[in-house]
């Protein structure tokens, strides 16, 4: 089993996990919410039957009195479904619409409206009493009770649908979340493998050179301007693997957004960066132009936006020409901040364009650089809220580093 197989499976498990949970605790509370619906609705049935009942009966000597009326209109509140009786003071049957009550309901007290349960599983009854008085004295009672099985089937019922429907949701969810994942999961791994193979490129090669160089030089004697040929080679790999290693650990703090953040302006840093940049300009006679306007504060740190304005001025020297020219233009617009590199270079290709901001990526004619610069410049700009943009304007390439405005 591959790694990434492994951890698909493991990130597809506790996803699964979690919404079957959540399903569950769902369910739990819809069953719960539907046993006390109909619970209360049953209550408030037999309430209302109740009362009903005790407003058709005439008290005549101190005990309820019914006449056929009464009795016809009795049956009829109640329903086919809900059996009743009414009691005098003495315990002796008035009305009822069953020929043999349940003895145990007889002997309900009732003192006031009250509700209780009656027997378990098949036999459970929903019992309700209600006292007929007259000038404070209880003169006879009224019980009504229906069955209420029906509502513990109902309950299993629902929570039986409800666990079938959780494991087919679960079920699709894992093959749905198998089927996006996979892909996406294949890709990001192969992309760390490409990025660690690249990075151990980058770094194995300057190490090559500086092992030749050493060993050339300790192989025998040579004169002074030898070996301080060596030492200037050795030198400068050094500083290659240096600034490579500042890459990495760059993106590695952005990606992990470990950046301190503060308020800084854009402008400035640019400025100390063309400084900074002009020798490497000067060398291929490149003129650099530099300007600001408008408000460019931002959010963001001195030292990683520093290196991710380096990072696009040195890929914009790389790429002009001898003699050609570099436009740096900063800015603020109220709700952004902007940064535009225009060299007038041949522009980016349309690889370029797609996959520039890729790290290690080169295109072709793109020389020894690390292909770290520009996915520098990215992955701080986003670690700060910001992004960069790639595009041809005028036929020539401008890099922009947008950035919310502090």
């Amino acid at each position: 089993m591959t790694y990434a197989h492994a951890l698909r499976l493991r990130l597809i498990a506790v996803y699964v996990g979690v919404l079957f949970a959540g399903l569950l605790c769902f369910a739990a509370a819809a069953v719960f919410g539907i046993d006390r619906s109909e619970r209360s609705a049953l209550d408030a049935h037999l309430s209302a039957a109740g009362q009903a009942v005790r407003s058709l009966l005439d008290l005549r000597s101190g005990k309820p009195a019914v006449d056929r009326d009464d009795r016809h209109q009795f049956v009829t509140v109640l329903g086919p479904q809900t059996s009743g009786v009414v009691l005098d003071g003495s315990g002796k049957i008035v009305l009822s619409n069953v020929s043999v009550p349940p003895p145990g309901l007889l002997a309900v007290p009732a003192g006031t409206a009250s509700f209780l349960t009656s027997g378990r599983g098949e036999a459970a009854l929903r019992v309700f009493a209600l006292p007929i008085t007259r000038n404070g004295a209880r003169d006879g009672k009224v019980v009504v009770w229906r069955p209420s099985d029906w509502i513990d089937e109902t309950d299993r019922g629902a929570a039986v649908a409800f666990l079938f429907a959780a494991v087919v949701i679960a079920a699709l969810a894992w093959f749905a979340g198998n089927a996006v994942t996979h892909r996406a999961l294949e890709e990001v791994v192969a992309r760390q493998r490409r990025f660690t193979a690249d990075a151990s490129h980058d770094l194995r090669a300057p190490l090559a050179v500086i092992r030749a160089e050493s060993d050339l030089a300790l192989t025998k004697e040579r004169d002074t301007a030898a070996y301080r040929q060596a030492l200037a080679t050795i030198s400068q790999e050094a500083d290659r693997m240096e600034a490579l290693i500042g890459d990495l650990l760059s993106v590695a703090r952005a990606d992990a957004g470990a950046l301190e953040v503060a308020r800084v302006d854009l402008s400035e840093i640019t400025r100390e960066a063309c400084t900074r940049i002009a020798g490497a300009a000067a060398a291929k006679m490149v003129e650099i132009d530099f300007a600001a306007s408008g408000l460019t504060r931002v959010a963001g740190s001195s030292a990683e936006l520093e290196r991710a304005v380096l990072a696009v001025l040195h890929n914009a020297v790389k790429h002009a020409p001898a003699g050609g020219r570099i436009e740096v233009r900063a800015g603020g617009t109220g709700a952004t901040v902007e940064l535009s590199v225009r060299d007038d270079g041949p522009g980016f290709s349309p690889e370029a364009l797609e996959h520039g901001l890729e790290r290690f990526w080169r295109g072709e004619g793109s020389g020894s650089g690390s292909g770290l610069g520009l996915a520098v410049a990215d992955s701080v700009a986003r670690a700060f809220g910001g992004k960069v943009r790639l595009s041809n304007t005028g036929g020539q390439a401008e890099t922009r580093l947008i950035f919310p405005s502090a």
